[in-house]
């Protein structure tokens, strides 16, 4: 018999060995069908149940992406910015079922199959972890096609790494039951290095963190070169470059969607009228403008002043140098005056600025030379001097629909503008019909407010050096259609149109670009403010979840690992997705270099945050329990491991606590933007984290079978957590002193109270006199000594301790004054609406939406199938909600029905389990569905405990009430503002105060 078997397995090995394509045939076939099985007759909850989506690469055989050669216009060295068209005409012998294109490139595309639109990409990549993008295309008959891509080389800082540019692609599909792949690329394509975009435009970020601005010169471009009917045979063949040795993986996240953004027309008007705007290129200085006064009158110049400008001295006036005089309301606009006769007069200027010069000048009482408008590197120039007016009747006709996301725009009198409001920041782009003369400018920049609360500065010049999101388009006298390449962020849009008009924009769009998840989460309660609050976190992480969690859609986009931290935990309780995660886990696990931590991923350059790297094992260890992916722990294990090592390297050989060098923020912990003293030194702050990472250390290595080292990593926790208490906490003052700097203590602040708490790291019986030091040492008037980014471990020490009507206080007194200053999206410090280079929206700011769900709702997930419900009881009369699961939702609605007696209604995802924990003192009675569970400090089910956070009740899916009596009554009020005086004394009615004081 065993013989038998033995040869019926080498015989089965055999079949499969000879036949392996068949097999892995068979096999992505089964889980396509497995796919649809799961989306159509998956989980069906009740309550909305998540769909599993399975992401498929569209291959039919092994991986062989990577097969296709690599292709530019040239084999040379690049410029910093280029843009090549590619065409490829292929002709199908008969139809192709099922086909789809895959698709990379270095830096960005867009593609177009027989002359119609099919996407963009790719995500961000680093030169380990390349993920090519796959478009189903459906059936292609048989007969001829066409594959067009645009490719931008545009290497920056923060959204990939860059190597050479390249495209690679091809079609594949299946042909009577076989596998076929066409269109790959290779020397046959057609390669037109376009020069209608200027390569040395001027960079959106001086530091080159986001990209090339795009200025497009539309009479180079042809408006039909992707169509099948285009004549491309002066085309050049396409050059194969070498291949980049990159491993082939299709995408790991899904495909982006674009998300209509209504559109409202706030200002038009003249730009600068009464004066002659003109724009030099430097290659035209030395420069003279001359002009004929016809009467003795004024004649007025105006330059910029900032470091984008030519040297005031050497401008002249026949001959003669000008005072100048700051312009009124409008940022680095310098004025010079001077009384002329009548007669003939010269305007001198000596240079330009590498970046070109813009200049105007009056046209009162004068007669003009032509005044030149040349094409520059600089766009923003022009739109930072010329003075927008806004008027009524200024030559600017605006059409739209109430609430529409589409407007069109007619410019007859020029120079004029437009300003669109889109209601909040959106990362996305803008795209229009454009008609016009041929050689009129149309000028589009972006920007997150309003300067003097009437025009944006999309370059804002010296307000934030080296910052300018101004694209350009010179018209080719015909109708076309036109976008930017790369997208761009903001809330207004400023329009401005240069030239003869009149020029039309019909159907103007902004499209929003979007991480393509649905919120599924949930919070509503007795304080609509905190509503509110709750919302708006949901509505400033959309869009920081691109390709990415990042950290500012407008400034940088980067994917910092502190603000990936934070940001996940927004996502648990609003979408619930963990894609995203899993893959900027593993670009970090890439960056990290002999454990020495990367600040973000990809494209850390250099930078190292050692609180950045502390958060990444502690973000592992969530997904790892929110998923139960042991596949990617064990992957990113060894990075792990070695960090543990690493941080050896910071121990102070007397006690054994991380002690770190003095240096800049960047090369040493950010911790929050108001914690200065606690990122060098023997740390409070610092070594509460590393406390909390060894302790997340160990869960990961247990997941992954590594006992000994979990054990290793608990010990030397517990061992750290004594000499943390033992050398920097203060017991006679209940406090922690900040930092042990060069044997110098430094005094307590409240950082250094906050994130032991957070991490549960305060010595026994010391965590009520520890949050009384933390309340009285927490200012928030004239703004609170925690920045936005350290909120998240103030809320979670609060939270964590039992003291959720303090942190509601601290929630509704900052995030409620912002909402008070006209947050539309919560900002990146208390104080960025007064500093240029600060963000208005900034993904790290919705620590209230995460808070709100897991300590006052008291939904949090606890397994990839287990959650628990511990609600709060406290500092409002009732709170309902969602929380998204892995196999749907887990809805929670508790309140109090009056005195004592309270109601908590739990409906939970089938096949899940869970506990409802009910923390109130004075607890006489738990029933579950009219079944009396628990009364008089005594279990009457099974499974019932009591623990140190309460009674545990255990719960299936399915549908509990359970109801509570607690003595003596609590005394909650109506709502947050009215329940706080008898929560917590004393409060006045409006949070107006420098440190709250404790509940008692």
């Amino acid at each position: 018999m065993e013989i038998g078997r033995w040869r019926l397995a080498i015989g089965l090995l055999r079949l499969v060995i000879g036949h392996w394509p068949w097999f892995v045939l068979l096999g992505c076939l089964f889980l396509a069908c497995l796919a649809v099985l799961i989306a159509d007759h998956g989980p069906r909850n009740t309550q909305h149940a998540i769909p599993n989506v399975l992401y498929l690469p569209r291959v039919a055989r092994a991986d062989d992406f990577w097969l296709d050669r690599p292709i530019w216009s040239h084999a040379d060295a690049p410029a910093a910015h280029e843009v090549v068209l590619f065409r490829h005409a292929f002709t199908l012998d008969e139809p192709l079922e099922g086909a789809g294109l895959c698709i990379f490139a270095d830096t960005r595309y867009q593609v177009w199959v027989d002359g119609a639109w099919v996407g963009r990409g790719p995500a961000r990549f680093s030169p380990a972890r390349r993920e090519y993008d796959v478009y189903p295309l459906g059936a292609l008959s048989a007969g001829p096609h066409l594959v067009a891509a645009l490719v931008q080389w545009a290497p920056n800082e923060r959204r990939a790494e860059s190597t050479a540019p390249f495209l690679q692609a091809h079609i594949q599909g299946t042909a009577d039951g076989t596998v076929r792949v066409v269109a790959r690329s290779d020397a046959d394509w057609r390669a037109w290095p376009a020069d209608a975009w200027r390569r040395d435009s001027a960079p959106i970020y001086a530091d080159n963190i986001v990209g090339p601005t795009e200025l497009l010169d539309l009479r180079r471009l042809p408006a039909d070169w992707m169509s099948p009917a285009f004549a491309d045979l002066d085309w050049p063949a396409a050059a194969v470059r070498p291949a980049s040795g990159a491993t082939a993986r299709p995408r790991s996240i899904p495909l982006p969607e674009n998300v209509p953004v209504t559109v409202t027309v706030v200002a038009t008007g003249q730009l600068s009228p009464g004066r002659a705007l003109g724009v030099l290129a430097p290659s035209a200085a030395p420069y003279t403008l001359t002009f004929a006064a016809l009467q003795p009158t004024l004649f007025a110049v105006e330059v910029l002043s900032n470091a984008d400008a030519a040297p005031l001295e050497t401008i002249h006036l026949d001959s003669a140098p000008l005072a100048w005089q700051p312009a009124p309301d409008r940022p680095d606009v310098v004025v010079a005056t001077a009384a002329v006769l009548t007669g003939s007069h010269s305007l001198s200027f000596a240079e330009a600025p590498a970046v070109g010069l813009a200049f105007s000048v009056s046209t009162q009482d004068v007669r003009l030379a032509p005044v030149p408008f040349q094409p520059v590197a600089h766009a923003g120039l022009r739109l930072l001097l010329a003075e927008p007016l806004r008027s009524l009747s200024g030559g600017v006709a605006a059409a739209a629909v109430e609430g529409s996301e589409e407007v069109a725009l007619e410019f007859d009198s020029l120079p004029a503008y437009a300003v669109l409001d889109l209601g909040r920041t959106v990362h996305g782009r803008l795209s229009a019909q454009v008609s016009g003369p041929a050689g009129t400018v149309v000028d589009i920049g972006w920007d997150e407010r309003l300067w003097l609360g009437s025009r944006p500065l999309p370059y804002p010049g010296s307000l934030h050096p080296g910052w300018n999101q101004v694209d350009s388009w010179t018209l080719d006298g015909a109708a076309r259609s036109i976008t930017t390449l790369d997208a761009r962020a903001g809330r207004y849009v400023l329009i401005a149109v240069w030239g003869d008009g009149p020029v039309r924009l019909d159907d103007i769009r902004v499209e929003e670009e979007c991480y393509p998840t649905i919120p599924w989460g949930s919070f509503h309660s007795s304080d609509p403010l905190l509503d509110a609050i709750w919302q708006m976190g949901v509505e400033t992480l959309r869009p920081n979840m691109t390709d990415a969690y990042t950290d500012t859609p407008w400034r940088e986009r980067g994917q910092w690992l502190g603000d990936l931290h934070v940001e996940q935990h927004i996502n648990r309780v609003a979408f619930g997705d963990t894609a995203l995660l899993r893959r900027g886990l593993r670009f970090a696990a890439d960056a990290f270099a002999d454990g020495r931590p990367p600040a973000l991923a990809p494209n850390a350059d250099g930078t190292l945050l050692l609180d950045y790297g502390l958060v990444w094992v502690q973000s592992l260890a969530d997904y790892g329990q929110l998923t139960g992916d042991t596949e990617l722990l064990a992957e990113a294990y060894p990075t792990v491991q070695e960090f543990v090592a690493y941080l050896a390297e910071y121990e102070n050989p007397s006690t054994g606590l991380l002690d770190v060098p003095p240096g800049p923020w960047y090369q040493t912990a950010l911790v929050d933007w108001a914690a200065e003293h606690s990122r060098s030194g023997q740390s409070t702050a610092l070594n509460a984290m590393a406390y909390g990472t060894l302790l997340d250390a160990a869960t990961v290595a247990e997941a992954v079978g590594d006992p000994a080292a979990a054990d290793a990593y608990r010990q030397r926790a517990e061992w750290l957590r004594q000499q943390v208490n033992a050398h920097l906490y203060l017991p006679a003052e209940h406090r922690y002193v900040t930092t042990i700097l060069a044997g110098e203590p430094y005094p307590p602040t409240v950082h250094a109270q906050a994130w032991p708490l957070a991490y549960g790291l305060a010595p026994d019986g010391e965590v009520e006199p520890l949050v009384s030091s933390l309340l009285e040492l927490l200012a928030l008037e004239p703004t609170p000594n925690v920045e936005v980014y350290g909120m998240f471990w103030l809320l979670e020490a609060l939270g964590r301790s039992g003291h959720v009507p303090e942190a509601l206080a601290v929630i509704e007194a900052s995030y409620g004054r912002m909402l008070e200053r006209g947050a539309t999206t919560w900002w990146e410090g208390w104080e960025s609406d007064q500093h240029y280079y600060s963000s208005l929206s900034h993904g790290w700011g919705g620590s209230p939406t995460w808070f709100l769900t897991t300590y006052v709702l008291g939904a949090r997930q606890t397994g990839a199938s287990s959650w628990s419900v511990r609600p709060s009881f406290r500092g409002m009369t009732w709170a309902s909600g969602t929380l998204p699961l892995v196999d749907g939702v887990l809805g929670v609605d508790w309140q109090q029905v009056e005195n004592g007696q309270f109601a908590l209604d739990i409906t939970a995802p089938s096949g899940t389990t869970g506990d409802a924990i009910i923390s109130l003192p004075g607890v006489t009675t738990i029933a579950v569905n009219d079944i009396v569970v628990w009364a008089d400090g005594a279990a009457l089910a099974a499974g019932v405990t009591t623990q140190a956070d309460g009674v545990h009740v255990p719960l299936d899916g399915g549908r509990h009430a359970l109801r509570v009596t607690a003595y003596p009554p609590t005394g909650l009020g109506t709502n947050l503002r009215e329940g706080r005086s008898a929560v917590c004394s004393p409060f006045p009615p409006v949070v107006k105060w420098g440190s709250i004081p404790p509940c008692r």
